[in-house]
């Protein structure tokens, strides 16, 4: 309240004095700006902000740093997550098989003579485009053969594989939407308020659950097996949420079926989670013709790193085989290097059979790395001796990993691409060439997007061929023997890339 015969409030009055201030403005503006002077002052001397180097995602003051990481909440949520019985330090780093030439040999051509970095970039180059087709052999339309013989011979000559175009090399893949025969689920979501994320990600989960029901994974009605559902990389979970829903939906009719377990291995939280949803549906009204039944699904979450989860303790039920026991495994855009580590981290459980298989849609293979990539193997012995390529490393890998981010960009987009492939903080201390410079110096017809899209589909191969080898084989033989094989292991496009251009879909059933 103004003092009488004043302007003021008499908390300031004694500001009023002669000199002081002028009386026709109001005092508390000098104050304003001499306390963001004051603070502009302190805050320049507790030096910059930066990245918390326990967890980059927030900013802290320099000259804080040594008592922040003392009182981080990050560092006490991972020190609570270190002590759960199954965290093992990088148990599913390290990927599998030979690390192959550790690079300093890596720019020598077949001839032996030393290359030059664009050299050896179309080396690669082609040489991804003859690999590709060798396994994928759909990939060459007749029309690009003109000689009888030429098609006959497993050999293509570089004139065949430069008129290649992007066109073939998506169709090599099969695209297999099966999004029209799971509609039902969309009104049981809209039902639940369950956020799936919009038409495009409700388009992705009804495609990926259509292909977990075609390939056998949800039982049938008179099945009163214990059905476990493990969504790796789980996010908020819906993946997981709605596969371990319609698995309760199937069985609605089998009395004695116990509910479905669904576990969400994820190292974040998150908001708008799938076990708040499943709490709260036993409130909502469920009928038997649901295509969701949220009521029937019991939901625990496991918060730690998939590089750091040790499989078999975290759900040490997976490691024995019941009479009556069916487990599936999922993932939706499993980042980079993650699906590298999810896979890995099966290799424990997988040989008891308690899984029957897993579906995953993979992503960002600019983010995979060589040395946790479970592909390697494969990799070697696919590009060794192929298109000048005498050797193949790590280096090679990086060079192939960064292409693949050109398959989510137009080919006209030259100077973004630049900056994917040169200055992503990725890529910080690797070199690299642009791949559009690669594409015009040899003329290929598929441009930079075809060539990323193959790099990307072949670092899905080596994983597919990893799922047949060494996690799905028959229970005593020996992994890597093609003999013991026992699963059926495929790789297709589960929707239009104009729904999410990191459409490739690996499935794998246990045979």
């Amino acid at each position: 309240m103004p003092v009488p015969n004043q302007i003021y409030c008499g908390n300031h009055l004694h500001l009023i004095q002669e000199g002081d201030c002028d009386r026709n403005k109001r005092p508390c503006d000098d104050l304003e700006s001499s306390d963001v002077k004051r603070n502009n002052k302190k805050r320049k001397d507790r030096g910059a902000r930066i990245p918390c180097p326990i967890d980059p995602s927030h900013l802290i003051f320099e000259s804080a740093l040594a008592k922040h990481v003392l009182v981080c909440p990050a560092a006490k949520e991972r020190a609570e997550t270190c002590s759960r019985e199954y965290y093992r330090e990088g148990t599913n780093t390290g990927g599998h098989g030979d690390l192959g030439d550790d690079g300093n040999n890596n720019m020598m051509d077949v001839g032996g003579e030393e290359t030059t970095d664009l050299e050896r970039a179309k080396q690669l180059a082609m040489a991804v485009l003859k690999v590709f087709c060798s396994v994928f052999p759909s990939t060459v339309a007749r029309s690009h053969i003109q000689n009888n013989d030429e098609a006959n011979s497993d050999e293509l000559s570089d004139d065949v594989l430069k008129h290649v175009t992007e066109e073939d090399i998506y169709n090599a893949l099969p695209e297999v939407d099966l999004s029209s025969a799971e509609e039902g689920i969309a009104k049981d979501i809209a039902k639940h308020r369950v956020k799936a994320g919009g038409s495009r990600h409700l388009h992705q989960l009804q495609s990926i659950l259509g292909h977990v029901r075609k390939s056998g994974m949800i039982p049938a009605a008179d099945d009163d097996s214990e059905q476990s559902v493990i969504e790796m990389g789980a996010g908020r979970g819906m993946l997981g949420l709605v596969t371990a829903s319609a698995i309760g939906a199937a069985q609605t009719q089998n009395t004695s079926s116990s509910n479905v377990k669904l576990y969400l291995v994820e190292r974040s939280g998150t908001r708008g989670k799938a076990e708040t949803k499943i709490r709260t549906a036993s409130g909502d009204v469920s009928q038997d013709n649901d295509s969701l039944r949220l009521d029937r699904v019991e939901v625990s979450r496991i918060k730690c790193d998939l590089a750091h989860v040790h499989m078999s303790t975290a759900l040490p039920f997976l490691t024995k085989k019941a009479e009556k026991s069916r487990s599936i495994v999922v993932a939706k855009h499993l980042c980079g290097a993650g699906t590298d580590l999810a896979l890995k981290s099966l290799r424990d459980v997988v040989q008891s059979g308690a899984v029957d298989g897993c579906v995953m849609a993979t992503c960002c293979h600019g983010l995979c790395t060589w040395k946790d990539y479970v592909g390697r193997d494969c990799f070697l012995e696919l590009f060794r001796g192929v298109a000048g390529v005498s050797t193949f490393a790590g280096s090679d890998f990086d060079q192939l990993r960064r292409w693949t981010s050109a398959s989510v960009l137009e080919d006209s987009d030259h100077t973004r691409s630049a900056a994917v492939d040169d200055g992503d903080e990725h890529n910080i201390g690797v070199k690299s060439q642009n791949i559009y410079l690669v594409v015009k110096e040899l003329g290929l017809a598929c441009g930079g997007r075809g060539l990323g899209r193959a790099c990307q589909r072949l670092i899905d191969y080596g994983r597919t061929e990893y799922i047949r080898e060494h996690l799905f084989h028959s229970k005593g033989a020996s992994p890597g023997k093609q003999d013991c094989i026992t699963t059926d292991v495929s790789l297709c496009h589960y929707c239009s890339s104009d729904v999410t251009p990191q459409n490739a879909l690996i499935i794998a059933k246990r045979g």
